[in-house]
This record gives structure tokens, C-alpha cells and sequence, in this order.
């Protein structure tokens, strides 16, 4: 687990502190006061600063709240609910505003989901992995691009040219990927750079 120290006038402006530095809340964390703060005899001698340690309790509760406050900062009425599964974290969005958070072809779910990684690398050095989605919404998206591979594959088949699909995530590409890769007539790779990272399809020679 880890922890920082944390000093301070008192407990609670060292305890603000450490928590503004980790970007996390209080329900994230365990609070330990190693040392109250006192203050000085007659304003002149004796004072002590007051210490805290800081312990992380499991890097999943990092990002519940992280995520938390970012869909706070957002505004929009979005309910969260989590589901521990060994080394993932799967987060389920649901709400009357829930499209909002899910964005032009899953964008800003994808960008939440990054964002959400990227918190949780920062304070494990474990496999862990965070995995985000609305109402089913990932699901739905992974049938529709693979029907859009296998369509893209059999026009790259019939016309015998390079079909390059439109920029996608890691993710989506993936999906691309494995829907293509039992075809024994095509290859698919990725090309470009981020954000503009594509695949191509095109004929095994």
C-alpha cells in the first residue's frame, strides 16, 4: 500500500494537503496522526507542527474517486456503480444523461476510461486494469465493428485494394484485429499516429 507524510499547522490542513497532493478523497484513504499539533507556550515556545501519514487503501478506490469527482465536475446526472473482478475494475454508467458522457462514437468514454488507467498506474505497479462503460454501450459498439470488418474484408477481397477504416482507440482496433484474424485471405494493421491511428485492411500476398 502506499503512503506519504504529510506536516501541517494542524491535522486538518496537513490531512487537506496530502489528500490535494494524491487528488484523491477521504473515503480512498486511512488517516493516521502520528503527531497533534500543539501550540507554542505564551506564542513563544514549545509548538509542534501536527503529522499525518496517508495510506492508500486499494488503487481501485483511487479511481472510484477520481471518477467520482470528474463526473461531479461535469455536471451531468450519471450513476456509477463498480464491480471488483480480481485485477479489474469495471465501472457501469447509467443515467438519463448518460450519453453525454459516452460521446461521438464512445470518445469521451474512451478518454474517461484512459484518464481512469491513468490514475490507477499511478499508484500500483500491479496488472490492474480499469474497464468503463454505459449502459451495455461497449458491447453494442464491438458488434457493430465487427459486422464493419467483415464488410470492409469482403470489399477488400472483391476490389483487391487497401481499405483503410476510420482513426478508432486501442480498443476498437483490437476488435477490428481479432473479427479478421481466422481469414485466411487478409491482413490487418495498424497505421498513423494517435490520435489518428487506423487500420488497414488488405489481401495476404
Amino acid at each position: 500500500m502506499k503512503r506519504i507524510t504529510m506536516r501541517g499547522q494542524t491535522v486538518e490542513e496537513a490531512v487537506d494537503k496530502a489528500l490535494a497532493q494524491l487528488h484523491l478523497s477521504k473515503e480512498a484513504v486511512d488517516i493516521v496522526v502520528v503527531q497533534q499539533e500543539k501550540k507554542p507556550f505564551l506564542g513563544l515556545f514549545g509548538g509542534q507542527e501536527a503529522i499525518v501519514e496517508i495510506v492508500i487503501r486499494h488503487p481501485f478506490d483511487c479511481v472510484k474517486s477520481f471518477l467520482k469527482h470528474v463526473i461531479e465536475q461535469m455536471g451531468v446526472r450519471v450513476h456509477l456503480a463498480f464491480e471488483q473482478k480480481d485485477e479489474h475494475l469495471v465501472v457501469l454508467l447509467s443515467g438519463p444523461e448518460v450519453a453525454r458522457v459516452i460521446g461521438k462514437h464512445g470518445q469521451t468514454l474512451n478518454a474517461l476510461q484512459l484518464l481512469a488507467q491513468g490514475v490507477l498506474n499511478r499508484y500500483t505497479d500491479r496488472p490492474l486494469r480499469v474497464v468503463i462503460d454505459a449502459e451495455g454501450y461497449r458491447k453494442r459498439r464491438e458488434e457493430t465493428l465487427v459486422r464493419l470488418a467483415k464488410n470492409m474484408a469482403k470489399k477488400a477481397i472483391q476490389t483487391g485494394k487497401d481499405i483503410s477504416l476510420e482513426p478508432m482507440s486501442a480498443w476498437e482496433r483490437k476488435v477490428i484485429h481479432t473479427a479478421l484474424s481466422d481469414d485466411d485471405r487478409i491482413q490487418t494493421f495498424s497505421a498513423g499516429t494517435e490520435p489518428h491511428r487506423h487500420v488497414v485492411i488488405s489481401l495476404k500476398r
